[in-house]
């Protein structure tokens, strides 16, 4: 086959022009034998396709123009048919075509021209492996635009599924939730018709006076009473207010101080076993339990208060106002802002004296005021707070009412108030102070009454006392010791003032 090649090339050299076969000789000179191989099969392949091509078409030799069966091709007259040999023929690539001077058919050169074929080129490997590869891209595309179509759709399901259980799911829980608290709420209201309007009027009068005096528990008994009926109820059982103010002469503030020295030289007895000039003692009863204080130096009682005074801000806990004094212990003190029950401490209501300073309070306006004076005597009653100045008042605060003024005890009525969280100050005729704080509102403990302070107090042996600010802000410290915790549900409650026990004076410091 290769030899065979090899002479048709020849044949093909030797019909090119001699420039021609020049430059051919040329080209192949620098070749390798593989690469002149390469050429030559590929003159042949040519000059095969070049001879297919021609014989396929109805070629013929123009001579003379008289052959009358020659058919016309557009205005021209192949006069002689001839098709390719293998014969040497000097210049085969030439042929000849004369104009025909004369038309002798006017029938359209398609009805006479025999049908062709398409020649079909032999494709190179490479452009063959190049489109094989374009189609198989073309194929993967396609494979993966229809996965991707598949997952988009698998997606757009999952997600119907996924919306459909989640509402399916809310709406069953919401349906569960709503349910129950339809009964909780309907076995709430009814436990509360019972408590409110059934047969016990001992438990509606303890518990409408208790919910009351909250913050934020009054929405309960005004959800089942109207407002006459719980004014009536709270007018039942209520601590009657005492007009009168204390006699300071009544209190031998110099006996207490006669106590305090025996403190300081490091007396002990069964009370104060370590000398420290404070009781400690335990406050029990029926619904209740609690702390009783009893500071025997008048002198280290102080209100102790927030720098500065402001609706929106902040107080201080009861522990950090205890630090603040360097004290070493002390209760929750006098009233302040404290709207449903939320309030944070950072506006003090009614008056607030501290240091012999009205920090709080008009001077011609009226005021519940419990403190001591530069006597050190516990003052109980209302009165202005100047006033309250000119009787040499130190430090005082306000809320209420008044337990028992100049020894005698308030009269209550019914119940005297509701249980729950109690804080209140009072003094002995001895001059010791008394700081007492009932823990409430829990199992353990649900409360005291006001009735249940003055017995209290009576029993300890006060000629003065006052109710303190209660509820979640009622707390004792004593040391590092919380003795009485907050009821506050939330961390310990925020508060603008407090009674603060100051360190033991020493021999030198009396």
């Amino acid at each position: 086959m290769e030899s065979n090649n090899i002479a048709k090339f020849q044949k093909i050299v030797a019909g090119l022009a001699p420039e021609k076969r020049r430059e051919l000789a040329l080209r192949m000179k620098g070749m390798s034998e593989k690469e002149r191989m390469a050429v030559v099969d590929r003159m042949v392949e040519l000059s095969e396709q070049r001879k297919i091509e021609i014989t396929a078409r109805p070629k013929v030799l123009a001579t003379s123009g008289r052959v009358a069966e020659a058919p016309i091709r557009n205005n021209y007259v192949i006069e002689q048919p001839r098709t390719w040999t293998d014969r040497d023929y000097p210049d085969d690539n030439k042929i000849e075509i004369v104009k025909n001077p004369v038309k002798r058919n006017t029938a359209p050169a398609k009805a006479s021209r025999p049908q062709q074929r398409p020649i079909k080129k032999a494709e190179p490997v490479a452009a063959r492996a190049g489109r094989e590869q374009i189609l198989r891209q073309i194929e993967q595309k396609k494979i993966e635009a229809e996965e991707a179509e598949l997952r988009k759709e698998k997606r757009k399901v999952f997600a119907k599924k996924a919306v459909k259980f989640f509402f399916t799911s809310v709406g069953r829980l919401l349906t569960v939730v709503i349910c129950t608290l339809i009964l909780v709420i309907a076995g709430l209201y009814t436990f509360l018709g019972i408590i409110m309007k059934g047969p016990s009027t001992h438990l509606r009068d303890q518990f409408v006076p208790s919910v009351m005096e909250s913050s934020a528990g009054g929405i309960l008994a005004k959800w089942i009473l109207s407002d006459e009926e719980i004014e009536e109820i709270m007018n039942s059982n209520k601590t009657v207010a005492i007009t009168e103010i204390t006699d300071t002469t009544l209190v031998n503030a110099m006996a207490a101080e006669q106590n305090s020295k025996k403190a300081n030289a490091g007396a002990v007895n069964d009370l104060d076993p370590d000398g420290d000039g404070i009781e400690v003692h335990d406050i029990s009863g029926p619904m209740y339990h609690g702390k009783m204080l009893v500071v025997y130096d008048p002198s280290r009682i102080v209100v102790g208060t927030i720098d500065n005074y402001n609706h929106s801000g902040a107080g201080l806990t009861l522990k950090e106002l205890i630090d603040k004094y360097d004290g070493v212990g002390g209760i929750n003190g006098g009233q302040y802002e404290d709207k449903n029950g939320m309030g944070i401490g950072g506006w003090p209501e009614g008056i607030v004296i501290s240091g012999g300073e009205l920090r709080m309070g008009a001077k011609n306006c009226d005021y519940e005021v419990y403190g001591l004076t530069n006597d050190n005597v516990l003052v109980v009653g209302t009165m202005t707070a100047q006033e309250a100045m000119d009787m040499g008042v130190r430090d005082a605060v306000s809320f209420g009412p008044a337990l028992i003024v100049n020894g005698v005890a308030a009269n209550y009525k019914g119940c005297g108030g509701g249980l729950n969280p109690r804080t209140a100050i009072g003094q002995r005729a001895d001059g010791a102070i008394l700081l007492l704080v009932i823990e409430g509102r829990k199992t353990s403990s649900m409360g005291a009454t006001m009735a249940d302070l003055i017995d209290i107090m009576l029993e300890y042996g006060a000629v003065n006392a006052a109710n303190l600010d209660g509820g979640m802000s009622s707390a004792m410290w004593l040391g590092e010791e919380e003795l009485v915790s907050s009821s506050s549900i939330r961390v310990s409650r925020q508060m603008p003032t407090a009674f603060v026990i100051l360190p033991q004076k020493t021999d030198e410091q009396t």
